[in-house]
């Protein structure tokens, strides 16, 4: 019977974006977890309920995702069901034991024909539930969801209400695929088409097509906290009349041309597709990443640059919903092929060296503002050949993973410390 009340549709542009990049990617890259802290006097029941809640209102929750013969994938939308949550006794530390069982469901793959696409439980200290241990497939959410549905939560645990209804994934493939989108999909060909004839030829790993095969990638990253170069990001930003994020996105451009004196960079930049108010409170994988030609010209002051970066992106995201299908045929067309450092096989992501994801509060509590330099090789970690994830608060914390044959963190390291003086000697005093 409950097969019977499924609804099948189209994947979004962003949840068939996201689908082509994980393809060969390990599983558990994809799982997203989160701990949520409970409100005082939370009870296991309203906890779950307010899960049921989500579920109900959000289709994404409570989507499959079944192979549709040609090598890709189709929603399919069941019926929400209820939500039992299994309690885990933190005792004197619940805070740890919430971080222990947010390391064991990440590490645990979801199956997506047959799973739901999170899965949860409770920690509770002498048996009251203080935490909320949630792990979400990225395929169903993405940072900015995971935002939403956190502040939504809340107003549901609480017992009170959420007003108007969520729009759902089917209704914006139905819109996406539909006849009247026609000339915004050829819009978005032709934006492509100039970004492949002004981007560098695609530059392949070094040591990736040896006469002994492949060299294997290692993988390490370096974060940095600053609340100095915060506060000078936000004084360029007002000062010129743009956005932080292409403040950043700027200096980090200007600081891979000076190390490596690469003079045109193709960057992936992360849009998360929310300008259409319509769909801005779509819980999905929404996120797609748009092509960037950035190009320093010798004596170019920074303002100069990172006005022309701003505008770039901005005519950039105009873009940020395409059939990424599209791009690959046309892709080819061009040269490219394959992937930058053997990930990403078959993706439009396979074709950058760079990524930048401005990722605003999301995860704040994990920001840094002590200037100590941090490096490691764990985490999770997308395989991109250079990441650069920055998070927004009272510091400015920059995370710069790289995935190469070599072994060493200096290019991390050195990009991060150029990237913060850049932006701190740009922001003035004080």
């Amino acid at each position: 019977m409950e097969q019977l009340s499924v609804i099948h549709a189209p994947l979004t542009f962003g949840q068939l974006s996201l689908w082509r990049s994980i393809q060969r990617l390990p599983p558990e890259v994809c799982n997203l977890p989160q701990i949520w802290a409970l409100p005082d006097g939370a009870s296991l029941p309203s906890v779950e309920q307010a899960l049921e809640a989500l579920e109900e209102r959000h289709e994404s929750l409570r989507t499959r995702y079944e192979p549709d013969g040609a090598g890709g994938l189709v929603q399919a939308i069941w019926q929400p069901a209820s939500v039992c949550l299994e309690p885990v006794e933190g005792g004197d530390d619940p805070a740890r034991t919430a971080e222990e069982a947010a390391e064991r469901t990440a590490a645990d793959p979801f199956d997506l024909v047959k799973d739901r696409p999170w899965r949860a439980c409770v920690i509770t200290s002498q048996g009251a539930p203080v935490r909320l241990v949630i792990c979400f497939h990225h395929i169903a959410v993405d940072a900015w969801a995971i935002n939403q549905l956190h502040r939504e939560f809340r107003v549901l645990v609480d017992g009170m209400r959420l007003p108007e209804p969520a729009p759902t994934c089917r209704e914006l493939a139905a819109e996406q695929w539909s006849a009247a989108r026609q000339n915004r999909r050829k819009s978005a060909r032709k934006f492509w088409g100039e970004i492949f004839q002004a981007a560098p030829a695609m530059e392949r790993e070094p040591g990736l097509d040896g006469p002994e095969g492949a060299a294997a990638l290692s993988t390490r990253w370096a974060q940095l906290g600053s609340e100095e170069a915060a506060e000078a990001a936000n004084r360029i930003a007002d000062r010129l009349e743009v956005s932080p994020p292409s403040v950043v996105l700027a200096a980090f451009c200007l600081a891979v041309h000076r190390r490596t004196g690469r003079d045109r960079l193709l960057v992936a930049v992360y849009t998360n597709n929310r300008t259409d108010p319509r769909w801005e409170t779509l819980v999905a994988a929404q996120n797609q990443v748009v092509p960037l030609v950035v190009a320093p010209e010798p004596g170019e002051d920074f303002d100069t640059l990172v006005r022309r970066v701003h505008w770039d992106s901005f005519r950039a995201y105009r873009h940020g919903a395409y059939n990424v299908d599209d791009v690959l045929e046309l892709g080819r067309e061009y040269g490219y092929r394959g992937s930058v450092n053997g990930c990403f096989d078959g993706s439009v992501s396979g074709y950058f060296r760079y990524f930048f994801n401005y990722l605003g509060e999301y995860q704040q509590e994990h920001t840094s503002a002590d200037r100590q330099l941090r490096t490691g090789t764990g985490g999770r970690n997308i395989g991109a050949p250079f990441y650069l994830q920055v998070q927004d608060g009272k510091a400015l914390t920059c995370t710069l993973r790289e995935n190469s044959v070599g072994t060493g963190f200096d290019e991390v390291t050195g990009l991060l410390l150029l990237l913060r003086d850049i932006v701190i000697a740009a922001g003035g005093p004080g």
